[in-house]
Formats: structure tokens, sequence, C-alpha cells
């Protein structure tokens, strides 16, 4: 079985506004039915200073602390959600 990608997300995930990014990749992967794991990696405030705890394990993970984050089965990791829809674009 093909490995999928992985999609880091806020804690906003697919219930937040139509326009937050985390929701319309969310929403894009599933309609060109790409599957995906999905990782609740922000929680909190979006505000930096005002956020509790860390983004060190999302950095561990993607090498970055933005969302929405994909991490694909190669290793490669699309940060921003123009970049992640121009990707789901391509697949399609």
């Amino acid at each position: 079985m093909p490995e999928i990608p992985t999609l880091f997300v806020c804690h906003g995930d697919g219930g937040g506004p139509r326009v937050h990014p985390c929701r319309r990749v969310q929403e894009a992967l599933r309609a060109a039915s790409i599957d995906y794991d999905k990782v609740i990696a922000g929680h909190g405030n979006p505000i930096p200073f005002l956020r509790k705890g860390s983004r060190d394990e999302l950095r561990a993970e993607t090498g970055t602390t933005k969302l929405p984050a994909l991490k694909l089965p190669d290793g490669t990791v699309l940060t921003h959600s123009r970049a992640i829809m121009s990707w789901i674009s391509a697949q399609e």
C-alpha cells in the first residue's frame, strides 16, 4: 500500500471559517480524493505570543512552525496553502 501525505493543521481544523487555510486545504484534498493523515499541530491562540505551549513537535516533524503544512511520503514538506493547493492541482 503506498504511503500517504500527512497534513498538519491548527486547532481550527476543518470547522474554521471557510477562508481559513487549514480548512481550504482539507476541502481541496477531499475534493481531489487524495487520502491523507491529519495531525492537529497548533493549539491555542493564533497570535504567537498569546499561544500556550510550543510547536516544537511540529518543527521536529516538518522543519517549520507554519501551518498548514503537508509532508509528502518522500519527506518533502510544503507550507502555505497556495503551495499545497498547487500540489493538489498537479495530482488531478
